[in-house]
């Protein structure tokens, strides 16, 4: 198309030079009329040369306006301008049927994608950032799904101004967490409130700043966790006492039976021999023991429900460690056990309150004791890693591990396997660790190893 392009317009100068060099010799000659007409001629030849030129600019501007506004039906019928301009025409069209063909797919899948979140229980709101802060009531939400309009109990709006009048506590909830972050709201009558768990995500598209918001209603979850909770301390409770009240019922009609005659009438102590006597005493002394047992193990839920509130201060872990090996060293050596703290990068830093802190590290300490009993080469490794936003201290046995059946429950307040346990160290630990905004976990695989690890927010 280019080659006949450069060829007409080659031809058309070549006339016009042709036209020109006659004007000239007719000039000379004097033939005024073989003069006039060979100027009309040129003339016309010039006209024709700019139309030529003009009716493929044309043709060009055409094509892009209808590609800038998106006018997908335009069409270039290549006889129009004749065999010339057929292989444009027709490159012309093959591109606007490859933009109309593009457009379609996309609708296809924005619609596609539209329809899966609309069909999803979370709530999902897109806008811009900037009318977050703006009350533009030309501004309007980019996406808006029927659970989000659920959760918020509003009308599907397209601007967002009208949310905003619904809803003004949730413009301030947003502002508050407009750069990423989550927060809990609790909305709703008093009998039928929501706990709504909203979320921002920024992204940028084409240096726009947009707000991906999404809502989630955890009220059934936070009490179903609830209810299992007390379920599992309920049960733990409920044991414990019958574990003390049914040998206390027990032994106090037996010793009824011993004051007390076939009539039920109580007898008089000449009546009684020694040995009923020193039975009433000893009697007397388990009720006691018993009593006392019932009362620690009362002192132990209090110590669990009241974890005091922790004095935070910078504590270099190389040193608190040390302080934890010199402590607990003899204990360990006791049992025959190797301690073995792995080096510590002298800058690790934690926010702690360092008595707590090694009330936690006494008591993983102890349990890996018990669980290296009778274990060949018993070691405890107490270890450090260090993360961008983080730090892990991690402490590992290789001693008998903890079973499945057993490992779900093992943070549950009282829960305990072994015959002298108080079940409140692992419950107790994770209360601190959860006042430190940090975490305790469990990694054990039977008969090889238990670690626990002590993550700590930076």
């Amino acid at each position: 198309m280019i080659k006949r392009f450069s060829i007409q317009i080659v031809v058309r100068i070549i006339l016009i030079v042709g036209c020109s060099l006659g004007l000239a010799f007719f000039f000379m000659h004097q033939n005024w009329f073989s003069l006039v007409a060979m100027a009309i001629l040129i003339l016309a030849q010039v006209v024709m040369l700019i139309q030529y030129v003009n009716n493929t600019n044309y043709t060009l501007v055409k094509f892009l306006d209808a590609l800038k506004n998106k006018d997908f039906s335009v069409y270039f019928s290549p006889t129009d301008k004749g065999n010339s301009f057929a292989a444009l025409f027709n490159d012309f069209n093959e591109i606007i049927r490859l933009f109309k063909q593009n457009k379609i797919d996309k609708e296809a899948q924005l619609k596609y994608f539209n329809q899966i979140l609309e069909q999803i229980g979370l709530g999902i709101i897109s806008i811009k950032k900037s009318d977050l802060l703006n009350d533009n009531t030309e501004d309007e939400i980019l996406f808006l799904n029927r659970a989000a309009c659920d959760l918020l109990d509003i009308p599907k709006h397209k601007y967002w101004h009208r949310v905003v009048q619904h809803l003004p506590w949730f413009k301030q909830q947003l502002i508050s967490i407009a750069n990423g972050g989550k927060t809990l709201v609790t909305i709703g009558k008093e009998l039928e409130h929501q706990q709504l768990a909203i979320e921002v995500v920024n992204i940028e598209l084409l240096n726009v700043p947009y707000l991906i918001i999404s809502l989630q209603d955890i009220h059934n979850e936070i009490e179903q966790k609830e209810i299992e909770a007390w379920h599992n301390i309920i049960s733990v409770l409920a044991h414990e006492m019958m574990n003390s009240f049914t040998p206390i019922s027990s032994l106090t009609a037996t010793l009824r039976s011993l004051t007390e005659n076939e009539q039920g009438e109580v007898i008089d102590i000449s009546e009684m021999d020694n040995e009923a006597i020193k039975d009433i005493n000893l009697g007397m002394k388990t009720i006691q023991k018993r009593s006392e047992g019932l009362m620690d193990f009362v002192s132990d839920y209090r110590k669990v429900s009241n974890v005091p509130i922790p004095d935070l201060k910078p504590t270099l872990l190389k040193d608190f460690l040390e302080d934890i090996d010199r402590l607990m060293r003899p204990v360990v050596a006791k049992n025959d056990i190797q301690l073995d703290i792995q080096p510590i990068p002298s800058h690790a830093t934690i926010l702690m309150d360092t008595k707590l802190i090694e009330q936690v590290m006494i008591n993983l300490i102890n349990n890996s004791i018990n669980a290296l009993k009778n274990r060949p080469n018993p070691t405890i490794t107490v270890d450090c890693t260090i993360k961008p936003n983080q730090i892990i201290v991690s402490l590992t046995d290789n001693g008998c591990g903890i079973p499945e059946d057993v490992r779900k429950n093992i943070f549950v307040p009282f829960y305990t396997t072994r015959e002298n346990g108080s079940g409140i160290g692992l419950s107790l630990s994770k209360s601190i660790m959860k006042q430190h905004k940090g975490q305790i976990y469990v990694q054990t695989e039977e008969d090889k190893f238990t670690s626990f690890l002590l993550v700590f927010k930076l």
